[in-house]
Parts: C-alpha cells; structure tokens; sequence
C-alpha cells in the first residue's frame, strides 16, 4: 500500500496522483508546463513532505557527521544549510542531501525519499554509542516555496525578516502560526524557501494543511511533473538517474562539496586512489536542436560512442530539449557537438553547462527587476 503525506487530501481533490517512492504524490495540478512556468516567473509550492528528515543531536553529532560526509561539518556556523554527499565504502554516492545546522549539536538532515530508508540504516551503522538520530519524517511536514515573488508571498506568514535570511541559511520561526524551520533552499533552481511544519502528523495534519492553504492563496500549487522539469533545466541531478552508489562525486562533477584537505570521512580512502580525481567517463549537460532527450538515449558524435542521456526533457524555458548525460570526458568539453538518438534518428546537440536558462532572466542569480 502506498504511503501518504499530511496533504493527501488536497492533491486527491485537485491533482493528479502518482506513485512516487512507495507514496502517493501528485505528478500535476494543471500542466506540467504551466506549473514550471509559475515557478520560473512568479512562485509556486510543492509538497516535499515525503523527503526523509534525522535529527541528530548530542554532544557527539559534530564528530559523528564530520565523519560521514565529505563537507566541512565543524566550521559551518549555527543556522547554516549546506549541500552534501553521503558515500559508500567505495566511495560511491549513496544519496545528496541538506544539512541543516540548527544549534552547535544538533542538525537536521533532510534525505531522498526513495533512499531514506537506506540512509538511516547507514547513519545508524556508522553512529557513536549514544548518538541520538531520529526519524522526524512522520511528524513534521515539508513545503518548498519557490520562485521570484516567494520571499513576498511567504513573508506574510511569518515573523521572521526573511530579507535577512541569506540563501542557505535556515531558522526556527513560526508559519502561519504554526512552529517551523525556514530554510533558503530549494531545488528549481530559482531563490525560495523550504518550510518545514513542526507538530503535525497524518493523524493530525490540521497544521501543515494550513499553512499549505495560506500558501496556495497566492502561489501555484506544483506537482512533480514541475519539480523534475525545474531541477533538470537547472542542472541539477537526480539520485537514481543522474548519479547512484556506481558514481563518485569526481564521475558526478560535484566534488565541489568535498572539502580542501579534508580526510577520514566514509568513502575518502576510495576517493584517494590514483584514477579518482580524473574519471574516464564524467556528468555533463547538453542541448538538442531538435527533438527531446530521454533517461537512456544514446549520445555520440563522428568517432562513435560517447555515452548515455540520464534525464531528459523538453525546456518550457529554452524551447528545446535539455539533458543531463553520463559520456566520456576526452571528447565531451563544453561546446562540443554530439548527436543523440531519438527514435532511431540521430538529433544534433550541443555539450552546455547548466543552467540551461539565460541566468539574468531566469533563477537566482537573475537580475533585479526580471
């Protein structure tokens, strides 16, 4: 039977319900492309409820996360989110994720759903005796907030200056009323928020119900038709499709999370080997002229083979289809010509670093005014 957020009832009266990792989500409200275009000019919100979050916290938690990922964990200060890794003994990544450091000793990890489950065993195996890791996915709800009028539509709701509440930073407030954690994270690739309601449970979701509805009064609710098109315009992999635990984060092109100097972490032995740091075969972007990329199109260009597409679609944006691609890294540099095949028929291409958007129109980083 499939599992079911706080806010099932409302995406079972107004969207259309898929399964996604063993829940019952919604895959749209209207359009997909409609959806996204919310998000890209105006905001939009998704229940995010089904992605897995610990708390870990004693006076063990920095150590035994120093250990665990290949992030600096020691140094970030109190209130600060940041994006990781976690490895496997090879060095192969299990799953990405936020951390939210909420107080010296206590932080908030906010998983996948599909390896939630996964992941805990292998918090659990690697935990100190007496370290506290708890499953808080069950009793408190996760909204994401997304796009350039977020901070304006979110802002009534809240105390908390939300100006002053730089990205990937996070804070304990209130929502609507309700306790949460505010943090300046996302995955669309536009500024936004991550509300994550306290106090709330399927047997008793009155309180993320609200703050959804409050929410949904001037942003487009979103389904994860939307989430999906929006992460993969940004550039932004998908665990299962784009990176899993055959990939080390130098394949993944996100060895940027590895900290300078940094060592002892789970995974960081395999990631020493001769060969690590310079993959044969690496994660790169690219752009067709024509036709729409998908998970296992072959790419290649005039020598033969190069690779495979592992997500695809068609930008509501850039008016073409983008897609991120597992290749070879001698013959995929940046503006690299490939072709993909697409229903037995070969597509021109381009190698493109994400975003795939003009970024002073589009995302964060866009001009004010835009």
């Amino acid at each position: 039977m499939l599992r079911t957020t706080q806010l099932h009832d409302y995406h079972s009266k107004h969207g259309k319900l898929t399964e996604f990792a063993g829940y019952e989500m919604p895959l749209w409200y209207t359009t997909t492309t409609d959806e996204h275009l919310a998000v890209r000019n105006s905001s939009g919100i998704f229940d995010v409820s089904h992605m897995g979050r610990f708390l870990v916290k004693g006076d063990r938690s920095t150590d035994f996360l120093e250990g665990l990922v290949p992030t600096a964990v020691r140094s970030q200060p109190p209130g600060k989110a940041f994006y990781t890794l976690l490895l496997n003994d090879r060095g192969g990544i299990m799953d990405d994720l936020i951390i939210e450091k909420l107080e010296d000793d206590r932080y908030l990890v906010v998983v996948n759903a599909a390896n939630a489950e996964a992941d805990m065993r292998h918090m659990v195996a690697h935990a100190p005796q007496g370290l506290d890791v708890e499953d808080n996915t069950e009793s408190t709800a996760m909204i994401a907030v997304q796009g350039p009028k977020a901070q304006s539509f979110l802002q009534g709701l809240t105390p908390l200056d939300l100006g002053q509440l730089k990205r990937f930073r996070c804070a304990e407030t209130k929502v609507a009323g309700q306790d949460a954690l505010v943090s300046r994270t996302g995955y669309t690739g536009e500024d936004g928020f991550e509300v994550i309601v306290y106090g709330t449970s399927n047997e008793r979701p009155e309180g993320a119900a609200s703050v959804w509805e409050k929410l949904a009064e001037n942003s487009t609710p979103c389904g994860l038709g939307a989430r999906d098109s929006l992460r993969l315009e940004a550039g932004y992999p998908l665990h299962g499709s784009d990176i899993d635990q055959g990939t080390n984060p130098f394949e993944a092109d996100l060895a940027w999370v590895i900290s300078a100097g940094k060592a002892g972490y789970v995974g960081s032995d395999a990631l020493a080997e001769p060969g690590a740091r310079t993959p044969s075969v690496v994660r790169r972007g690219l752009v067709l002229e024509s036709g729409v990329p998908r998970h296992g199109f072959e790419v290649l260009d005039g020598s033969g083979s190069l690779g495979v597409v592992t997500s695809g679609t068609f930008s509501p944006i850039v008016r073409k289809g983008v897609a991120l691609c597992k290749v070879r890294s001698d013959r995929t540099n940046l503006g690299a010509k490939v072709s993909v095949i697409v229903r037995a028929s070969p597509q021109a291409g381009t190698i493109a670093k994400p975003p795939f958007y003009d970024e002073q129109l589009y995302g964060w980083k866009r001009q004010k005014g835009n």
